[in-house]
């Protein structure tokens, strides 16, 4: 707020403009050297609540003993000496002085007056007195606590927003681990209409007595010790009977305004969802080793193996990615921001309007929940595409079990939606190595095709393109996959149509004497390759009624590699 300088007011200025003066919206008081009121205007007066008799003549400090027999006087004792001291400096240093008064009127409300005085000097330039400015800034002082108490209540209600929308358990516990309050996800995965009903209860109410044991111990040791337990893994075995879930939790202590621990609070994200697509893999590998024992044939085993290695590097890819994205969370911005607001409890408001920290809190909470949010989704799409590969993984080893018959298992699917998976599968590598792909795809609805197969034939020949495409190997320009889909309709119309699969790539190319062999068991031109990918894929494709044929110009020249597939109609199914 801009004040009035009581410098400003000239003694000349004073003299001969009483009316002036008198009608200005402050009030006006000159002093002489020893601090006696030699001129007030009626404002003054009627701010003060005295009379100008009563005034005039006198020190602040002789008024104030002159209605010391008023309670409600405005000339309080020690506010009155303080004026005195200030008027002093004023006379000796000639420099300016503010301050502030503050009493209780008559209804009990505080009144706040400002004051602003100055130094006023004679022809001579020796001070010869003081003269000032009286403001009323109850209005402005009332306004700025009411809008403190509006920040102190919008940072409870940010706190509970928070609570009531943040997708993981947020929760807060006393000395003895009782729940003090929670988000409200976390009541409802206890099973709680609201999270005050939790409060009171312990995790002994809910989980098996080994699991909330291990829980309550480690508060405890938090408690004694001051010490937060970061990212641990806790598989939480329920009562009622639910399935055991798994949680990775971030435990803290929790302190009052004076800093003494008075609880804990924790922060917990569920990852079942992990755990098992971990445990799916590890059932998808067991069956792969019994399919391979049943079968009796190395060849077999192997190419499963070579399959089933081609998806799980991608599931490799998901699972570090989700992993890195825990390790990496912002959540422990969210715990720093919980402890500031948690040790200023009791002068929210002023911390949130006054402290440089305070200030940005809100908006770092706002930014954090939206991070927080995009973490969520993130972890959720690598999760699908996680169990996306298992399935996968898991219709290899299906295919491989009924080799031996040359069965087909048909179903309705979009050839796109099978491109599009074997892309994501070989999407590591070929991101690392910075291939353009392009994908021309025509019209089609769905098709009875052999999912499986076909997506194991599609992921070896991306995969094998992508090899070809090694940089430094030529001067071919950047790395180019070109994806060609079509269903060619035979000229009888009593053969069934085919669908052609062109996989073509700008890599070395194949030698004309490589051409032969590119399909035989165990045949390679790469440094580290086995031979095993493209001849499991020949095998499906012959299993399924088609052929794959390869084509190069030769080395340097790139290479394509055409699928050719028999489609029943509907009414040809089995």
């Amino acid at each position: 707020m801009k004040t009035l300088t009581a410098s400003a007011i000239s003694p000349v200025l004073l003299e001969g403009t009483e009316p002036i003066v008198g009608q200005l919206p402050v009030g006006i008081f000159r002093k002489d050297a020893v601090g006696r009121f030699i001129f007030v205007n009626p404002l003054f007066c009627q701010l003060k609540a005295t009379s100008a008799d009563q005034i005039l003549g006198r020190t602040a400090s002789e008024i104030a003993a002159s209605t010391a027999s008023d309670a409600n006087t405005m000339w309080q004792p020690e506010p009155c000496a303080h004026a005195c001291r200030q008027h002093a400096l004023i006379m000796q240093t000639g420099q300016q002085v503010e301050r502030e008064e503050m009493w209780l009127a008559a209804e009990g409300q505080p009144r706040y007056r400002q004051i602003v005085e100055s130094a006023v000097r004679g022809s001579d330039g020796a001070i010869i007195g003081s003269q000032g400015v009286l403001f009323d800034i109850t209005r402005h002082r009332q306004a700025d606590e009411w809008h403190a108490s509006d920040m102190q209540i919008n940072g409870h209600e940010l706190l509970r927003a928070l609570l009531d929308n943040f997708p993981d358990h947020i929760y807060f516990k006393d000395t003895e681990s009782r729940f003090i309050t929670c988000s409200a996800a976390m009541a409802r995965e206890f099973g709680m209409n609201a999270p005050e009903e939790l409060v009171g209860k312990s995790d002994f109410d809910f989980f098996s007595d080994e699991h909330a044991r291990q829980a309550f111990d480690d508060e405890q040791q938090i408690i004694r010790t001051g010490l937060p337990m970061i990212g641990c893994v806790e598989r939480e075995t329920w009562v009622d009977g639910r399935p055991d879930t798994w949680a990775l939790t971030t435990k803290m202590p929790l302190c009052d305004s004076a800093g003494q621990i008075v609880g804990t609070f924790g922060i917990t994200k569920n990852i079942s969802d992990l755990k098992e697509a971990e445990r799916q893999i590890a059932e998808a590998h067991k069956q792969l080793l019994e399919a391979s024992h049943l079968a009796g044939k190395a060849e077999i085993a192997t190419n499963v193996l070579h399959n089933v290695g081609n998806v799980l590097n991608s599931v490799n890819v998901s699972t570090t990615l989700i992993l890195s994205l825990i390790r990496t969370s912002k959540m422990d911005g969210l715990v720093r921001a919980v402890q500031l607001m948690d040790q200023h409890t009791d002068d929210l408001g002023a911390f949130i309007t006054a402290d440089t920290r305070g200030k940005v809190l809100p908006g770092y909470l706002r930014q954090l929940a939206a991070v927080l949010v995009a973490e969520q989704q993130e972890a959720i799409n690598e999760l699908v595409a996680l169990s996306k590969n298992v399935d996968h993984i898991k219709e290899i080893i299906a295919a491989q079990q009924v080799h031996a018959g040359k069965s087909s298992r048909l179903e309705m699917a979009q050839i796109g939606e099978l491109l599009e998976d074997a892309l994501r599968i070989n999407a590591p590598a070929l991101l690392r190595r910075q291939v353009v792909v392009n994908k021309e795809i025509a019209p089609m609805s769905a098709l009875p095709l052999d999912k499986g197969r076909i997506l194991q034939i599609l992921v070896n020949l991306i995969g094998n393109a992508e090899q070809a495409m090694e940089e430094g190997e030529g001067g071919r320009g950047e790395p180019r996959l070109t994806l060609r889909v079509e269903l060619r309709q035979n000229q009888d119309q009593n053969q069934n149509p085919r669908l052609i699969i062109q996989v073509t790539d700008n890599g070395v190319g194949i030698a004309p004497e490589a051409l032969t062999q590119v399909f035989a068991h165990g045949f390679t031109t790469k440094k580290t390759g086995h031979g095993f990918g493209l001849h499991s894929a020949v095998i499906a494709a012959h299993e399924m009624g088609g052929t794959l044929t390869a084509h190069s110009d030769g080395l340097g020249t790139g290479a394509r590699f055409t699928l050719e597939l028999p489609i029943r109609m509907s009414g040809d199914m089995p």
